[in-house]
């Protein structure tokens, strides 16, 4: 675990990310090529991207500046193989209806994703803040607004999530955050890359300041715990806009 206290910037984590679909772009090239195949990544990435899927409007709140409360969320795993299911568990304050346009990360001829599903429109309502519990565990135990069974044809690799608001109750316009998760798959590789989710859940601070390293009693107290159920505090890839 990373000892630096103060964390990885958005950029970095974008770097980590982005190396993650770089990563799988190379993996297991050699050994199917060898089998004269056509290896799945590269097939996967002479398909067409799409330009559209960083986030645009991002509306932190005023009180820790980590949660995206107009709409936020988290997958029921981290890691997903073909033919399983993913829960997807959304909370949106106000209630509004909102999309989940699901993006693969890679290079697609420079444009570093692919559109591959759009879920929605859903409602979304307001879900609740978790008390702090044993060990200063958050827990989120929300309701599933969504879930997806992984196609045969997807390409492991790193997957984004992208929620959008689709109606405006108090004349803001939409907001946005992201679900990340990752396809898994069972090739043999030359190359494996180890995505460090485990190191931004140490670091993720939603929903107020609450990390592995923002105990007031020290920054690396042993009876401590975080939990994957929780949406990601200020994640990579955000621009920022003021929540009005």
């Amino acid at each position: 675990m990373p000892q630096d206290s103060v964390g990885p910037s958005r950029r970095d984590m974008l770097k980590a990310v982005v190396a993650a679909s770089v990563a799988t772009e190379t993996a297991a090239c050699s050994a199917t090529s060898r089998a004269g195949e056509m290896n799945p990544i590269m097939a996967e990435n002479a398909q067409p991207g799409h330009r559209d899927w960083q986030l645009t409007r991002v509306a932190l709140d005023r009180l820790g500046g980590v949660r995206s409360p107009k709409i936020e969320g988290y997958a029921s795993k981290q890691s997903v193989a073909v033919g399983e299911t993913i829960e997807f568990k959304i909370s949106a304050d106000p209630a509004a209806e909102f999309q989940m346009e699901i993006f693969r990360l890679g290079y697609y001829s420079g444009m570093g994703a692919r559109l591959m599903r759009t879920l929605g429109p859903l409602p979304g309502t307001p879900q609740p803040l978790p008390e702090v519990g044993p060990r200063r565990l958050r827990e989120c135990r929300w309701e599933t607004n969504a879930e997806l069974t992984i196609p045969n044809d997807w390409t492991s690799g790193v997957y984004l999530g992208r929620l959008s608001t689709l109606t405006d109750n108090e004349g803001t316009g939409y907001s946005q955050s992201y679900v990340i998760f990752i396809v898994r798959d069972q090739r043999r590789a030359d190359v494996v890359f180890q995505c460090s989710d485990n190191t931004w859940q140490a670091y993720n601070q939603w929903p107020d300041q609450y990390s592995l390293y923002t105990d007031p009693r020290a920054a690396h107290a042993a009876d401590v715990s975080v939990s994957f159920d929780r949406p990601y505090g200020k994640f990579p890839f955000m621009i920022e806009a003021p929540l009005k």
